[in-house]
């Protein structure tokens, strides 16, 4: 007897590679950010991803009409993930992006069930409470608390990646709001759209086309933290919550923080803190144990 069909098996490998990309997007976001603002690169980061979306929603023949009902929550959505995109990419512009690949995966879901707790009248027992508390733990070890002071809170870029984490976690609670109304791809293609259109207000508008002056390198890890990250992690992430289950496609997002830190490594040479290992662990065995079935 297969533990595991054909079927599975694909979206198993699949899985895995798109949270290497999800990984991959950390050291690729520092490296855009040598190029050019934020403002700039995510205005880009929006259209590549809506664009990309859109061909798999037109692949797998998914209706592109917004309800009415959906609309409100993709606004605010919207407005939070320009803010999420800001801090992602300021904070590995002059942050680590190792640490930005550990603090925002691992911190955002723990934020997350904080926020639905009050927003969904949910009620907390003492085992998520316990993974709360040593997911609090880990993100005072992963930031290193004790070293800091306001000033380096920001020149560290830590300060940046927390409020990613805090922006994501309300992208996330307002996705959940419309999960009955709308399909999570449709959502997403909405969501990117009016991000798009909502950064160019805050894109100098002349700069905004010197990017196509920028060399092989910059493209690529655009469209890494774009086509990459985006379109097909977030594509296959959602068909794997479909074909499995969400305990199962959640399971996958463990590998981020440990993709992040390696090829953060290799491709930016960074240094691995004894912090960040262990700060990770209790975030990572956090999400885990509030994940975890009673």
């Amino acid at each position: 007897m297969k533990l595991i069909n054909n079927n599975n098996l694909k979206i198993y490998v699949l899985m895995v590679f798109a949270m290497l990309i999800w990984g991959a997007s950390w050291p690729s976001g520092k490296i855009v950010g040598q190029y050019s603002s934020p403002n700039v690169i995510m205005v880009w980061r929006f259209i590549l991803a809506s664009l990309t979306i859109a061909l798999f929603m037109l692949l797998f023949k998914i209706n592109f009409k917004i309800l009415k009902s959906s609309l409100t929550n993709i606004i605010f959505a919207s407005i939070c993930l320009i803010a999420y995109n800001y801090n992602y990419l300021k904070g590995t512009q002059i942050g680590m992006a190792s640490l930005g690949g550990v603090i925002v995966p691992t911190l955002s879901p723990i934020i997350t069930y904080l926020i639905t707790i009050k927003v969904f009248n949910q009620i907390i027992n003492k085992k998520d409470l316990f993974g709360i508390s040593m997911g609090i733990l880990g993100g005072i070890i992963l930031i290193r608390i004790w070293e800091i002071n306001v000033l380096e809170l920001i020149s560290s870029g830590n300060i940046y990646f927390i409020l990613a984490a805090i922006s994501w976690s309300i992208v996330t609670v307002f996705s959940q709001k419309s999960s009955k109304d709308i399909h999570p791809l449709n959502f997403s293609f909405w969501l990117y759209v009016l991000a798009f259109f909502f950064s160019l207000i805050f894109a100098p508008f002349d700069l905004l086309f010197n990017v196509l002056d920028n060399d092989i390198t910059f493209w690529v890890h655009l469209l890494i933290i774009s086509v990459g990250a985006i379109g097909f992690g977030t594509t296959i992430f959602f068909i794997t919550t479909m074909r499995l289950g969400s305990k199962k496609s959640t399971s996958f997002m463990y590998l981020v923080p440990t993709s992040a830190i390696g090829l953060s490594v290799i491709l930016l040479n960074e240094n691995l803190a004894w912090s960040t290992i262990l700060g990770g662990a209790l975030a990572v065995s956090a999400v885990y144990l509030i994940n975890r079935e009673k």
